[in-house]
């Protein structure tokens, strides 16, 4: 691994990033941009604007051989429909990094680590430690430190591995990773652990808060329905899309679906068969009601079905 470092953050690139060329295209989520923009300025790669929140959101350009897509892991979930979609293999070569090859191009999944604080706050009791791939290493550190056990593979906003029983923490920024545990395995205890605050919270608050947004949209009563598909490889799902415009509903198309243009539409109901999270993170902020596929399916409000993508 190769430290770089930016303001007050230190990170670790996988070795693989500095061998982008003018052919390469690097992607990046928002906190590792400049990560993305110094290998560039390195190498001679090129640097995408668009945000991308995971791997699932990975465009090809044919004006590049390669791309490079930093700081996300790669899911069986997300590996499913990316393979299905882009009709290539994905393949994993080292610790969280992972190929997508096709005849025209090879996309690579590179991991990025925040390199852990001097102290990190210690968790009370006995649970097991998750972390999504940046902070790999705080939660190696967690569990040597702790003794706790640690998840063998990094969840995501939509995929977790392992069941985590009655206790679970986190090692992340922000609620939402925790809040991934939470959905898939809402009778645990779930804690977030902020390394960079030197904090333990519990999510259980701001569980209920999302659940009781959640059951808003469960009581509508809509006439005209919107059936979400995205254009993201790894989040499109053509198929459900289908099934629900042979009952009436209309598609709509799209890349990112923000909360005002949900609104934007006009109508009285949205059911997403895109990225889980649409339907949970943004309810706050969106007026519309939103199901997520399975939520509709079902029938029934549960927190496993609202962030189950596949």
């Amino acid at each position: 691994m190769v430290n770089r470092k930016s303001g007050v953050d230190t990170v670790e690139v996988h070795p693989l990033a500095w061998q982008a060329g003018p052919d390469t295209l690097i992607e990046a989520p928002p906190g590792f941009k400049w990560v993305a923009v110094e290998i560039a300025e390195k190498t001679g790669a090129a640097v995408s604007g668009r945000p991308v929140w995971g791997s699932c959101d990975v465009r090809l350009d044919p004006a590049y051989r390669r791309i490079f897509h930093l700081g996300h892991g790669v899911p069986p979930n997300i590996a499913h429909l990316l393979q299905r979609n882009l009709g290539a293999a994905v393949e994993r070569l080292d610790t969280d990094l992972y190929r997508l090859r096709r005849e025209d191009v090879e996309v690579y999944f590179i991991p990025v680590y925040y390199k852990p604080p001097p102290q990190l706050p210690k968790p009370a009791e006995e649970g097991k430690i998750y972390f999504p791939v940046p902070y790999r290493k705080i939660a190696e550190k967690l569990h040597a430190e702790t003794g706790l056990p640690l998840a063998k593979e990094p969840i995501t906003g939509c995929w977790v591995g392992e069941p985590p029983g009655p206790v679970a923490y986190v090692a992340a920024t922000g609620l939402f990773y925790p809040l991934t545990i939470k959905f898939f395995y809402p009778e645990a205890k779930v804690y977030q652990i902020d390394p960079f605050r030197g904090e333990v919270r519990d999510v259980e608050p701001d569980f209920a808060r999302l659940m009781k947004l959640k059951a808003r949209a469960h009581l509508a009563t809509p006439r005209r329905v919107a059936v979400l598909l995205t254009t993201k490889p790894g989040q499109r799902q053509d198929e459900k899309a289908r099934n629900l415009a042979t009952m009436g509903m209309t598609v709509v198309v799209l890349d990112e679906a923000s909360p005002d243009y949900i609104d934007d539409l006009q109508f009285d109901l949205v059911i997403n068969t895109a990225c889980p999270r649409i339907g949970i993170d943004d309810l706050d902020r969106v007026k519309t009601p939103i199901l997520n596929y399975h939520e509709y399916k079902e029938g029934r409000l549960d927190p496993r079905l609202a962030v189950r993508l596949l």
